[in-house]
């Protein structure tokens, strides 16, 4: 091999290795990424928990909002098993009472549960992650607390929501 083809190489392998680092660390096994768009697909449900009378209101009192993209859609609507690529997004956003209305101040978290069998056998078929406030990276350790409460809807495909025409 002639020396300026060599150099080629190694200048193709240090720019496919740099912008490999640069992309950020890899996808961990069975999380989902945050979908760009997500507000634009249909909203399944919106709740608020505004007080600590709820017993989830520590850790997600606010403004609930669910989404559910087009490939899980008509399984919500006929409440049956949820095929692979299906997105549920849940955006949490912070609360404020203000004046006899309750408004938005920011988003806490938004959680995502994307299913893919395959991937996530696990699992019951989904991944999980959340992404603190706007954060584009997600933080989730360890998806067992998703699938623990989860396992409550295992009939229903481990999903809460239900669809309201």
């Amino acid at each position: 091999m002639n020396s300026r083809l060599s150099v080629l190489l190694i200048v193709s392998a240090a720019v496919a290795i740099a912008l490999g680092a640069l992309s950020g660390p890899a996808q961990k096994k069975g999380s989902a990424p945050l979908p760009t768009g997500y507000r634009h697909w249909t909203l399944v449900k919106t709740m608020v928990i505004y007080g600590n009378q709820h017993p989830l209101f520590h850790l997600f009192g606010g403004l609930h909002n669910v989404y559910v993209n087009d490939a899980g859609l008509t399984s919500l609507k006929e409440g049956r098993a949820y095929p692979d690529g299906t997105v549920f997004v849940f955006d949490l956003l912070d609360i404020r009472s203000a004046q006899g209305a309750i408004e938005t101040r920011g988003r806490k978290f938004v959680a995502v549960m994307k299913k893919n069998a395959k991937l996530n056998a696990s699992t019951g078929g989904w991944g999980w992650e959340v992404f603190q406030g706007d954060e584009q990276k997600g933080s989730l350790q360890d998806p067992k607390p998703c699938l623990d409460c989860h396992a409550s809807q295992k009939r229903v495909d481990y999903v809460f929501s239900t669809y309201t025409p």
